[in-house]
């Protein structure tokens, strides 16, 4: 532990987070410093902002509230933190991060070096092949909103218990975010921007993906998209009310919109793609390439129509 801790307050740590903060180029927080402003006087300022956090005065601003439109007219909301924040945020996270990735399930496949949700679609295929044909596809309501600090802090200190770090995670997920109407503050949700949300994310579930592999189901989850394979119906459909339950201890709801049971026979949409008996192919796009077997495009097209995609994500 005493180890983890020198590396992240280490300076050269510190030069390296600032380099993929500044790399990923993104807008100001509150504190309306940018990237370039930061640069200007970056090795000066490196070298502040790593005393401040080890000798303790280091106090993270709130988020800033930023909301842009999504394709299905929509809107999403980001919280986004100051370049400062960030840059210890990486720190952390440069060293966190070896720690959990050892930890973490073969089921999760977001925000993990080397896997994207090709490997997921994959993965499915593999299970499909093996006799899981039952699917129940779900998706958590507004998962980063509704994830509880206590709860989170908790999960954190069964892997990095120090309670310095600890009180650094709180106050970042608890500095609140800062919109037209006034700062709001919450006793649950991380904010989405945030450099430590997503392996913050995978260690709120990482409970979640141990107890459902080790049962008799499959797991494939990306983020707060998952799907749960099983042999047969009787199994899934015992699942299910299992894995309602499971979540609702962790806090954590069911989207019954987006949500159901189904199979591989009458197909479901997942990670953008349609799972329809022995073919998989993308959906949105121009060319459609199916990765298991031929499918023509004509064929693709009509089967598109037919698959009820209520719960792409």
């Amino acid at each position: 532990m005493e180890a983890i801790i020198s590396e992240f307050l280490a300076l050269h740590n510190f030069q390296q987070a600032w380099e993929k903060v500044a790399q990923k180029r993104g807008c100001a927080g509150i504190d309306r410093e940018t990237i370039d402003d930061f640069a200007r006087n970056q090795a000066l300022n490196i070298y502040e902002l790593r005393d401040t956090v080890a000798n303790g005065s280091y106090k993270p601003l709130p988020c800033k509230q930023v909301v842009i439109p999504k394709r299905n007219g929509n809107l999403r909301e980001l919280k986004i933190p100051t370049v400062r924040d960030r840059i210890v945020q990486q720190a952390l996270l440069n060293v966190f991060y070896p720690v959990m990735e050892a930890k973490f399930s073969s089921a999760s496949f977001a925000y993990r070096p080397n896997l994207s949700y090709l490997n997921a679609v994959e993965k499915i295929a593999d299970f499909r092949d093996e006799g899981y044909v039952w699917v129940f596809d779900a998706d958590i309501v507004k998962f980063f909103d509704n994830i509880e600090h206590s709860r989170l802090l908790q999960q954190i200190r069964l892997h990095l218990d120090h309670p310095g770090i600890l009180c650094l995670i709180k106050s970042w997920v608890s500095a609140g975010v800062q919109t037209d109407a006034g700062l709001i503050l919450s006793p649950k949700g991380i904010p989405q921007g945030a450099v430590i949300s997503p392996i913050l994310a995978n260690i709120y579930l990482h409970e979640f993906d141990e107890i459902i592999t080790a049962s008799n189901l499959k797991l494939v989850r990306y983020a707060d998209d998952f799907v749960i394979l099983a042999r047969t119906h009787a199994e899934i459909l015992v699942a299910k009310t299992e894995i309602i339950n499971l979540l609702a201890e962790m806090g954590l709801e069911i989207n019954s919109e987006k949500t159901r049971i189904t199979n591989f026979a009458h197909g479901f949409c997942f990670l953008g793609h349609v799972f329809l008996d022995n073919a998989i192919f993308p959906i949105d796009t121009n060319q459609i390439k199916p990765i298991n077997n031929s499918v023509t495009q004509t064929q693709s097209k009509q089967r598109k129509k037919n698959c009820n995609c209520a719960s792409a994500k």
